[in-house]
């Protein structure tokens, strides 16, 4: 059972320098691998994102890793796509099945268009990655700048961080603002954010958005991507974007589905950006039954 305390930790060389992993494995040591990359954002890890769904899929056999993200929680900074070749490495397996949210979608989705061989399957949640057309130019430069951006920046620069700031901002990422899951989910970020130096990091982090925006992933990207790939996100995120710019974004995150070659997407209604916390039940069941359609498959 994955306990926030049973964390491992790995140092693997990544160019020049290195970074130091820590991350949580449970299940079967000799069932298929099972990667999960959890989301972005101040405060967040492996076990905030991913602790309601690790347990199912390692009760069902498979052999589960979960590392904090490079930068987040209490891995060291660094290039995640080529941390996640390095770290795949040090634990000895050859292809996993990735499972990724939203920044952490991005980064298998990178992975997987540079190391098609290393992949098994690719599950990505949080209405990312997205296409790039036409209707989307004018909006994803400026995601950076969005009302719920603006009020996480003010939240990071206080002072002091207050958990009713932490819920606030976390209740964005859910549909249901009421969501049982909201207060432990703050909890869980701000006690990540204790740590003087992750708190400075995410500070910087949050300013840098300003300008950086969001990208679209290249349409070349996709193109090399052979993985088997389930997009299973949330449809409602009514606290990240407008009412005129959520469903273009989720319309591009959608058209994904007809860049990879192998690709299939559920849309769960009423759910937000977290569809693995709000709806972790129905998550747990469409993740497991694509895994097991699609496990040793060559």
């Amino acid at each position: 059972m994955v306990d926030f305390n049973s964390i491992k930790t790995v140092t693997v060389p990544v160019g020049d320098g290195s970074i130091e992993y820590y991350y949580y494995e449970l299940g079967d040591p000799a069932g298929e691998p099972v990667v999960f990359l959890h989301t972005g954002g101040a405060g967040t890890s492996a076990y905030q994102c991913w602790r309601l769904n690790l347990d199912a899929v390692a009760d069902a056999g498979y052999r589960v890793i979960a590392p904090d993200n490079p930068g987040f929680g209490r891995t060291s900074p660094g290039n995640a796509v080529e941390g996640l070749n390095a770290f795949l490495d040090a634990l000895g397996i050859d292809r996993a099945h990735l499972v990724g949210n939203s920044g952490g979608g991005m980064t298998a989705t990178n992975f997987s268009a540079r190391y098609p061989d290393r992949v098994r399957s690719l599950t990505l949640s949080g209405g990312e990655p997205r296409v790039d057309n036409e209707p989307t130019k004018p909006i994803v430069p400026l995601l950076g700048q969005t009302a719920r951006m603006n009020f996480a920046r003010a939240m990071m620069a206080k002072p002091e961080l207050t958990f009713d700031d932490m819920r606030n901002a976390t209740a964005d990422f859910f549909y249901d603002r009421n969501h049982p899951e909201i207060d432990a989910t703050a909890q869980l970020r701000l006690d990540s954010l204790a740590a003087p130096a992750l708190l400075q990091h995410t500070r910087d982090e949050a300013i840098g958005q300003i300008s950086r925006g969001r990208a679209a992933t290249p349409d070349e990207v996709y193109a090399a991507i052979t993985a088997p790939t389930y997009l299973l996100h949330g449809r409602d995120e009514p606290y990240f974007y407008s009412a005129e710019d959520q469903p273009i974004l989720i319309d591009a995150a959608i058209k994904v589905a007809f860049a990879i070659r192998d690709c299939r997407c559920t849309l769960i209604p009423f759910c937000g950006h977290w569809p693995q916390l709000e709806k972790a039940e129905e998550y747990n069941r469409l993740l497991l039954g694509f895994l097991g359609e699609v496990s040793g498959r060559d």
